[in-house]
């Protein structure tokens, strides 16, 4: 499976394919997967005894519960090289997962309002957002946007802990993981569909390391995940693939 993974996916590197073995409930070492890689790919696999994984406490992290606390930020990205287009980019601190990863028609705060009122329609409205300083985050309309929703706004510095720095992490996979891998944007349409795979891939098919290898969307369900066992070698027999065209990105997780 390391090996598939490999293949489909020559840009990933060992920690990445580690991730993606954890998703699956395998878990496997960076330095197992770069092992693995610097052998001969095999051509049969010996099968493994199923072993019994022990249930663990999920690790804690900075917020309470889902939708406790947000942050947003902004960032910019090509289309047809020529021009640079704002993105809105939401992520819920607690299950990492983003809700919102949205094109803006324009730079002012009015196209901000209307894209993180969606995601609020979409996920429901966080307890907490934090947010930079930009004037966008601190003018009337987005304070009107917040008192709507009874939101309590918190300003953070970049890079701090519990700050947007969380935000800012899931832009550079945005760019460096996802956008890059596309030649060329096509247009607003076309940066709109690959915003809407983004999240179905970062949210649905790509485990954090941070939640242990849990998919973010199945934290922000509230479902419970197990972080597989040294001993789990089994791969399960349910697993789904999908192939992001666009991003050239071949995603695994295991079927519901």
């Amino acid at each position: 499976m390391i090996w598939s993974v490999f293949e489909a996916n020559p840009h990933f590197g060992r920690n990445r394919i580690a991730m993606t073995m954890w998703t699956l409930r395998v878990f496997v070492a960076a330095s197992t997967v770069r092992n693995i890689l610097l052998r001969p790919k095999p051509t049969t696999a010996a099968p493994q005894p199923a072993r019994r994984t022990v249930k663990r406490q999920p690790r804690e992290i900075i917020a309470r519960y889902p939708n406790h606390v947000w942050s947003v930020d902004r960032t910019r990205v090509w289309r047809w090289r020529i021009w640079l287009t704002w993105t809105l980019v939401a992520v819920d601190h607690y299950s990492r997962m983003v809700t919102s990863a949205c094109p803006l028609a324009g730079p002012n705060a009015a196209w901000v309002v209307d894209a993180l009122d969606d995601a609020f329609v979409r996920h429901g409205a966080p307890k907490h957002i934090i947010t930079d300083q930009e004037t966008v985050f601190t003018g009337a309309a987005f304070r009107e946007l917040l008192g709507q929703w009874n939101v309590k706004q918190r300003f953070g510095a970049v890079g701090e802990h519990a700050s947007i720095a969380v935000t800012e992490r899931a832009i550079l996979t945005l760019k460096y993981e996802w956008l890059r891998r596309v030649p060329v944007i096509r247009g607003m349409d076309h940066l709109s569909r690959l915003l809407d795979d983004f999240e179905v891939y970062y949210n649905a098919y790509r485990g954090h390391m941070t939640l242990g290898g849990a998919l973010p969307a199945v934290i922000h369900r509230g479902e419970q995940w197990i972080k597989p066992e040294r001993s789990a070698k089994m791969l399960p027999a349910t697993i789904e693939r999908r192939v992001f065209t666009d991003a050239g990105i071949t995603a695994y997780r295991v079927a519901a």
